[in-house]
């Protein structure tokens, strides 16, 4: 079976808002274990192929290019995570926007080209959202910052940033025709976004959205640029080449969480700091794929 994107923003629309109806009737340590087996599942799977998609960038030439690369990767991963807890407020500063980026250039890019007008629009989509969700889940959020970064930010500082981002946002799509024809479908997105960060936690509010919203589309693209066409059969090819890196990902999350001196309460920083460091590497990947495929 073959997905199209209108097809799936239907259906991701029709999840979105019954999981706005159900959500207040589940409890809420069943939600928080929804949101983080999806993310720990769909979503860190979406990101475990990425030394295959280097290998096809690089098929029949550079092979020590292709080499350096998956060198290149893994040492980043493993900066990434040293930086997040040896300068864990710059590194949250860098995570932020390298997400930014990531997911508006995702949720963007069949509809804008990679120009460097639209990088700038991809950030701030991004942005905007990240703060819609900080202000909305701001209690759960200012205390993961604090335990990252020691620093503790009023709301004022949340509220204020995602008004001055949401009028930037509106601004740059009703002065954009490639936008504008878009702005009522984005706001009816963004208000059911809006339900979704408010009715359940924080680790359900952003899980819900990296799964359904930006893992499984790229993970969708994936497919295509990998095999070619995207259904059961390609899906299977991507598992199996992917199943290593993902498990291993996954036991070293484990790991650390096991055997590392943390409070039981320290799970969301920890959390947020892996998702960062293979964020940082995947949004190069990801771009690599979707320029070459342009």
């Amino acid at each position: 079976m073959i997905f199209q994107a209108t097809k799936y923003y239907q259906i991701s629309i029709l999840i979105t808002v019954m999981f706005i109806l159900l959500v207040p009737s589940l409890s809420d340590v069943f939600v928080d274990f929804t949101g983080g087996f999806a993310v720990l599942t769909l979503g860190i799977l979406h990101g475990a192929n990425d030394l295959e998609i280097i290998s096809k960038s690089f098929k029949g030439k550079l092979n020590n290019l292709y080499f350096k690369s998956i060198v290149v990767y893994i040492l980043v991963v493993l900066l990434g995570a040293v930086f997040f807890f040896t300068l864990p407020g710059p590194a949250l500063i860098i995570f932020v926007l390298f997400s930014s980026y990531h997911f508006g250039e995702e949720h963007w890019e069949d509809r804008l080209p990679f120009s460097v007008a639209n990088f700038l629009f991809y950030t701030l989509y991004g942005a905007f959202l990240f703060f819609l969700l900080f202000s909305l889940q701001y209690e759960s959020v200012v205390e993961v910052i604090q335990k990252i970064s020691g620093e503790l930010l009023p709301f004022e500082f949340f509220l204020y940033t995602s008004i001055g981002l949401g009028v930037a946002l509106l601004t740059s799509m009703l002065l954009n025709p490639s936008t504008r024809a878009y702005l009522l479908k984005e706001c009816l997105l963004l208000l059911l976004l809006s339900g979704i960060f408010y009715v359940g936690s924080l680790l359900f509010a952003f899980a819900f959205y990296f799964v359904v919203w930006h893992s499984f589309p790229s993970l969708l693209n994936q497919l295509k640029f990998l095999y070619g066409e995207m259904n059961f059969k390609s899906f299977q090819r991507y598992f199996k080449h992917s199943v290593v890196y993902w498990l291993a990902s996954l036991t070293s999350l484990y790991m650390v969480y096991r055997y590392i001196d943390f409070e039981a309460d320290y799970f969301m920083p920890l959390f947020f700091s892996f998702l960062a460091a293979i964020t940082f590497p995947h949004t190069v990947v990801m771009g690599m794929m979707k320029h070459k495929n342009g």
